[in-house]
Parts: C-alpha cells; sequence; structure tokens
C-alpha cells in the first residue's frame, strides 16, 4: 500500500488508529443494539457492514479514503465481538472463560491469515485483490451466520434501562479492567501493525520471513486464549493472572527494542504468549463480576472492550513518531512504558462482583 498510497509508517500509524478508534467508540452502541436487538442480529450487522467497507477499501486511491473506510471496518467489527462472547458462552452452558477463549482463538486464527497469507499473495497479486478475498468472506461469513446460527431468544418483559446503563458505564470494576486491558492490547496492536513492516523496511528482511515472525502475535493466542479461559474458570481470580500476562506483554516490547531478527521474533512469541490470556480473562471477568440480566452482558463486554480499544487508537500515533523521530528501538521502548504503566490499574480491581450486581 505504500507505493500506491505514498504513505510510509505515518500513514501506517494513520490507518491502524482509524480502525481502533471506530471499533472502540463503537463498543457500547454495539452493546446497547444487542440488548435491544438481539446478539444473533447485531452480530449479522456488524460483520456485512465491515465485509462492505473493506471491499470499498480495495478500490480506494487515497490515505483519506482508507482511513475513513478501516473507521468504518472498525465500527462494523464492534457490533460483532461482545455479542459473539454471549451467545459463545450460551452455547457452552455459562462457561464464560472457555467462551472467550473460543472467540479470541477464531480471531487469531483470521489473523494468522491476515498477517502470513495475505503477505505472501499480496507480493503476488497486489493489496487490493486481497481486500477484495476478505471483503467476500466477510459476507460469506455473514451470511452463514444469518443462516445458522439458532435466533435470539427474545425476553417479552424485558425494558433496556438507561439508569442500569449508567451503573454499568461507572462500574470501577469494569473501568479497572478496560484500562487493565488497553494494557495488555496496546502490545498486541503494535506487533500486528509494525512488526511485518518494521523488518522489510529497517532490517531488509523477506516479505515471508516478516510476516512469519508478525504472525506468532497471533499464531500463539489461538492456544493461549483458550487456555488462558480455562484456567480462569478454575479459579475466577482475575487480578495475578492479568497483571502476570502484562508485564510478559511489556517484556516482549523490551526484547523487540533490540535491532535483531532473533530479538524481533522473541519478542513476538513472547507477545503472543502473553496477549492470549489476558484478553480472555478481561472479557470474562467484565461478564462474571457484573452479573447483569443476560441482555446487558454484551454490554459489559463492550464496556471494557471500548475502554481498551478506543485507547488503542493512539499508541500507534506514538509509536510511528518514536519510530519516524528516533529509531525503532526507542519506539519499541515507547510501547513497553506504556504498556507497563496501564498495569498499575489492575492493582485496584476487586475480585468479587460488583454492589449493584443483580442476578438473572
Amino acid at each position: 500500500m505504500n507505493a500506491d498510497l505514498n504513505s510510509g509508517v505515518s500513514g501506517l500509524g494513520t490507518l491502524t488508529s482509524s480502525f481502533y478508534l471506530g471499533v472502540g467508540i463503537m463498543q457500547v452502541p454495539g452493546g446497547v443494539l444487542a440488548a435491544k436487538w438481539g446478539p444473533k442480529r447485531t452480530v449479522s450487522l456488524g460483520i456485512l457492514v465491515s465485509s462492505i467497507a473493506v471491499l470499498g477499501t480495495s478500490i480506494s486511491s487515497a490515505i483519506l479514503e482508507v482511513a475513513t473506510l478501516r473507521f468504518i471496518v472498525g465500527a462494523g467489527m464492534a457490533l460483532v465481538f461482545a455479542p459473539s462472547v454471549v451467545l459463545m458462552t450460551r452455547f457452552l452452558g455459562g462457561k464464560s472463560g472457555t467462551g472467550v477463549g473460543l472467540i479470541n482463538s477464531a480471531f487469531d486464527i483470521g489473523g494468522l491469515f491476515g498477517l502470513f497469507g495475505w503477505i505472501l499473495l499480496a507480493t503476488v497479486t497486489g493489496w487490493r485483490s486481497t481486500l477484495v478475498l476478505s471483503g467476500g468472506l466477510g459476507l460469506l461469513t455473514g451470511l452463514l451466520v444469518i443462516a445458522l446460527v439458532p435466533k435470539d431468544g427474545e425476553n417479552v418483559q424485558f425494558r433496556f434501562s438507561t439508569g442500569q446503563l449508567g451503573k454499568i458505564l461507572s462500574d470501577r470494576n469494569l473501568i479497572v479492567l478496560g484500562l487493565g486491558s488497553l494494557g495488555s492490547n496496546l502490545g498486541s496492536v503494535l506487533i500486528s501493525s509494525f512488526m511485518a513492516y518494521y523488518l522489510q523496511a529497517s532490517l531488509a528482511e523477506t516479505a515471508a520471513i516478516a510476516g512469519i515472525v508478525a504472525a506468532m502475535i497471533v499464531v500463539l493466542p489461538i492456544y493461549t486464549s483458550l487456555w488462558g479461559g480455562k484456567l480462569y474458570d478454575r479459579t475466577r481470580k482475575p487480578r495475578r493472572l492479568l497483571i502476570l500476562s502484562g508485564l510478559g506483554m511489556t517484556s516482549a516490547l523490551l526484547v523487540a527494542a533490540a535491532p535483531t531478527l532473533t530479538a524481533a521474533a522473541a519478542g513476538a512469541v513472547l507477545g503472543g504468549i502473553a496477549v492470549g490470556p489476558a484478553s480472555t480473562i478481561n472479557f470474562a471477568a467484565a461478564k462474571d463480576l457484573s452479573r447483569v440480566e443476560k441482555e446487558y452482558e454484551g454490554l459489559t463486554i463492550g464496556w471494557v472492550n471500548s475502554i481498551s480499544l478506543t485507547g488503542s487508537f493512539w499508541p500507534p500515533l506514538v509509536f510511528s513518531y518514536f519510530a519516524r523521530s528516533f529509531n525503532y528501538s526507542a519506539a519499541w521502548i515507547a510501547g513497553a512504558v506504556m504498556c507497563f504503566l496501564l498495569l498499575v490499574p489492575l492493582l485496584f480491581l476487586r475480585e468479587e462482583p460488583s454492589k449493584f450486581a443483580k442476578v438473572s
């Protein structure tokens, strides 16, 4: 895309931030929509919106057009994650950790194709064709969800409450979980967004090598997300697990700061190990510690995800600034500092249900 759009690392930072801004600020509206309209319908709408925007990106000719469409892709994906977790947890009989782990693993399998397979495909056919394929597969997935996922069970007595919405948005535990999630997610965003470009532009590695290294941030969580979810289901003690995962992600970014292929690969591997449990436990704990009616479960997860993903729009801008103004080592270290500072709120996480908790 750099050759077509003349964007460089600054353009990459802008596109990454646009996506995370869209996916972050639409999490709460997505949770409200899921409560009123049902999780299956919300997921289907989100998949279709994001897929159409991806197809539009494939014919864009300017960085502003792509950034706008990346925002829309993010907004569509905001309607997918939290309601999908609710659906999966229901299918698994209430096992929230395992449900979130399965959803996260599925996302990571998709990321594996994007960070490795799509890179190789783009070197042969160009980046536009890969987005046509991605958008087409997304539309097919949306149709499969509409056709195959069971209908939402409607509760005729349920009435959406703005008072309950306010309690969810002001809940201390959910805010703390959102900030803790931002810490670990920040590292994953930086590695998945910049590692391949960094290896090719700064260390002169081939696209294949760069793709393999960058893909570690999504390959390993395919397993560690499930492992973290099962561990959480056994202990129901999220604070220590989240802090350990955050320290692992901080270490990964520090390791990646050494300007060698070995260090970059080690950082991506360590980051992949660390981010899986963190992303699973954060959202499972959000559901369990709030104990709201089932219609609001997507909203609690969406609120935590909103804090995490909306906050993720600025780290790529900071990273690209340091990379452009100083060097990539400074950029990776800056990422590690941001990640470490965001672990502090987790020290104040209360591992018991909120005072307003209401068992459905």
